[in-house]
């Protein structure tokens, strides 16, 4: 009895703590859960200060590259950097504009005697982007996009290689201009600034009734029917070569009516451009000469500025000239520098490239010295109010070349160059020239200059 009694003793004291936790349990679950502790706030990222490049002093730069180019202008520009690097020695072999392109081609194919900075110029340019023989100045550690994000989009854009790499840099930008005799305009036309003269010649039609009232006056329009080839190459709107075809667009056709115009109707001198006569003419009875920046320089100003001992009989024309907008757009020339792929002085040659074409400094003083149109905008913005020319009347030459610039940037031209537009012009010339002095008629000469092509450049398609 007293057995069973003590046993369900416990086990009511069993059930009893079972329920009591039970009971507990319900109560929590039918409570609202207590408040979380509020999180601190987090605490604001601290930022790394940004390390600014260290400078690195040019004079610690020591060791010498050699420098292969036509340009005069290397002869002060080499000083000019040796006074910031005047460790790097430059050894500067100049060769003739004619001979530099087979020097350099000898020296890639025998893989030896390749300087360790060379030039390009406007007519050959391509070709070493098909050889692909300069370095590719986009990579590291040269960043060329970067360091040249001021230079004129045209001048970077002609040194692109096919996947838009450049290649090569420049000091210089190139637009193109009309020259003109302000005094043969005031007698044809009654006007003679340069807004005024430049609203006379908006398109080809009224740049040939210029050349009618200018002949009135026993002036002729332009030296020759050469003169102005590149107011239609530079203003086509596809390459000479598409797709490994040969494409000959309505504004070649224009030009070769343009020109036969000028020829039959005597408005032009008849005269070859660079002969003794073409240069003569500028002091002369011809009205406007088409040259770009450096035309100013190297070919207008030697010859119309009186020397020490003036010709007898000529009337120099210094101060008489002065720059128009012609009918189109266009430019000519300018030397870009490059780096060999096989130098071993890469760093050194980049130092000197960078600085010839990136240095703001230096091309201010470039420009101040010599006068050149640079390539980089910014400097330019900078420094073109203050420019003038005795040579043109007082006319600020840099702030018309600045308008030309920058329409020359937005026209999307140096992505329509190829390696075959030199020839290929030159091919087209040769075969206007026999078209204008009436030895072929146009089909003719037009078939002339087709076989041209297809007997130079059997890879190209001429249809």
């Amino acid at each position: 009895m007293k057995k069973t009694f003590l046993w369900l003793t416990i086990m009511i004291l069993i059930v009893s703590i079972v329920a009591g936790f039970s009971l507990a349990g319900c109560k929590a679950a039918e409570e609202p859960p207590a408040e979380e502790p509020a999180e601190e706030p987090a605490e604001e990222p601290v930022e790394e200060p940004v390390e600014e490049p260290v400078a690195v002093d040019p004079a610690s730069f020591v060791g010498e590259i050699n420098l292969m180019a036509f340009n005069d202008e290397f002869d002060q520009m080499i000083p000019m950097f040796n006074e910031v690097y005047p460790n790097i020695k430059v050894n500067f072999e100049k060769v003739p504009s004619g001979e530099i392109v087979q020097k350099l081609e000898a020296a890639f194919d025998a893989g030896v005697g390749v300087p360790d900075v060379f030039v390009g110029e406007q007519a050959w340019m391509m070709r070493w982007m098909v050889l692909d023989v300069w370095e590719n100045l986009s990579a590291e550690p040269y960043n060329a996009d970067e360091v040249a994000a001021d230079h004129f989009e045209f001048v970077k854009d002609f040194a692109r290689d096919e996947d838009g790499n450049l290649r090569a840099l420049t000091w210089q930008a190139t637009p193109g201009a009309i020259f003109y005799r302000r005094s043969f305009a005031d007698e044809a036309f009654g006007v003679s600034e340069p807004d005024e003269v430049s609203a006379l010649m908006t398109d080809m039609d009224s740049f040939i009734d210029m050349g009618r009232k200018l002949k009135e006056n026993g002036v002729a329009l332009i030296p020759g029917v050469n003169d102005i080839q590149r107011l239609f190459f530079f203003n086509k709107k596809q390459p000479w070569v598409v797709d490994g075809k040969l494409v000959i667009e309505d504004i070649v056709l224009e030009y070769m009516d343009v020109a036969k115009t000028i020829r039959d109707e005597g408005l032009d001198a008849k005269i070859d451009m660079w002969s003794p006569e073409w240069f003569a003419g500028m002091n002369g009875n011809i009205f406007s000469y088409c040259l770009p920046t450096w035309g100013l320089f190297f070919t207008i100003e030697p010859a119309i500025t009186p020397p020490e001992e003036p010709e007898e009989g000529v009337e120099y024309a210094f101060g008489d000239v002065g720059l128009a907008h012609g009918p189109a757009s266009y430019m000519w020339g300018g030397t870009w520098l490059g780096i060999s792929k096989a130098s071993e002085k890469k760093d050194l040659a980049w130092e000197f490239v960078k600085f010839m074409t990136t240095d703001k400094e230096f091309l201010k003083e470039w420009a101040a010295e010599s006068g050149d149109f640079v390539s980089d905008k910014a400097v330019v913005e900078e420094i073109k109010d203050g420019q003038s020319r005795e040579s043109l009347g007082g006319q600020n030459h840099y702030e018309y070349f600045y308008q030309e610039a920058l329409a020359l940037s937005e026209s999307g031209w140096a992505q329509r160059v190829t390696q075959y537009d030199e020839d290929i012009q030159n091919a087209f010339l040769t075969a206007l020239g026999e078209y204008v002095n009436g030895n072929l008629t146009k089909e003719e000469a037009l078939q002339s200059f087709k076989d041209e092509v297809a007997s130079k450049f059997p890879e190209i398609t001429v249809e």
